[in-house]
């Protein structure tokens, strides 16, 4: 796969196209240390290509595979590979730092305003919408603890979860997030902080928001805020004559 750079394939397997992955791979090398390196004995590494070990520990992330898998695919032992995958984390998470296009940045208030101008170009009904908000539940084996099953585990997936809260740019970038709460919460409990930047007109241009699903708050001081398409039963509620112009405005939000 590294060898014929096909971008379908490496946006696949480890969601970098492959000019990112370079990028990534330099800053990374800098940091993983090969288990003979500087001079010390030892068997040879697993890894022999500067390249396996990022893509493992991506692929590890991304692809919804077992450790047994994994084994076979990077020709590892069990044991190897859970060593090898704590190594290339702690080598990720310094590379991370020095690579800017890895950070995570609220945008000021001119990208605000282009990015609304792009969504009202395709969305004619939609102004002064420049994010799209959306929460996700990752599923986790349950905790033997009660109490610790109990925060992590959410009523109404039936399930044990962390969750979180991302809020995507229009160019799909991660421009605010929170994450690894327990299941228990809701998506008004992880986005308060959100929430709060959305009302402070320091951070977020007056008359703009974000638009997200029907699980965010959008009442009172959130009005125009966060806005989401119509819910079940929403346009029965609405007066006879406001129901077309709703229902455009939920599609064209939806």
């Amino acid at each position: 796969m590294y060898a014929t750079r096909d971008r379908s394939t490496f946006i696949a397997a480890v969601s970098l196209d492959p000019d990112a992955f370079d990028e990534l791979l330099v800053a990374f090398f800098m940091h993983y240390e090969f288990g003979h390196a500087n001079g010390r004995g030892g068997r040879p590494p697993k890894c022999i290509q500067k390249h396996e070990a990022p893509s493992l520990l991506l692929h590890f992330y991304c692809a919804p595979c077992e450790g047994k898998t994994l084994c076979e695919l990077f020709r590892m032992a069990p044991a190897t590979l859970a060593r090898t995958l704590t190594k290339a984390e702690r080598a990720l998470a310094v590379a991370l730092k020095s690579v800017p296009d890895s950070f995570i940045w609220y945008p000021s208030k001119q990208q605000q305003r282009r990015w609304a101008v792009m969504v009202n170009r395709v969305e004619p009904l939609v102004r002064g919408v420049w994010s799209f908000l959306d929460g996700k539940n990752y599923r986790v084996k349950a905790p033997t603890a009660p109490d610790l099953q109990n925060a992590y585990y959410n009523g109404w997936l039936h399930c044990t979860f962390v969750t979180g809260t991302s809020l995507f740019g229009v160019d799909g970038t991660i421009v605010w997030g929170r994450h690894s709460f327990v299941g228990s919460w809701n998506d008004a409990d992880t986005s308060s902080p959100l929430r709060a930047k959305l009302l402070d007109e320091k951070f977020t241009l007056r008359g703009h928001g974000v638009v997200s699903d029907s699980a965010f708050p959008v009442s009172g001081s959130m009005l125009g805020k966060i806005r989401t398409p119509l819910k079940d039963g929403d346009l029965d509620r609405a007066s006879p004559e406001c129901r077309a112009g709703l229902s455009r405005m939920s599609a064209a939000l939806t």
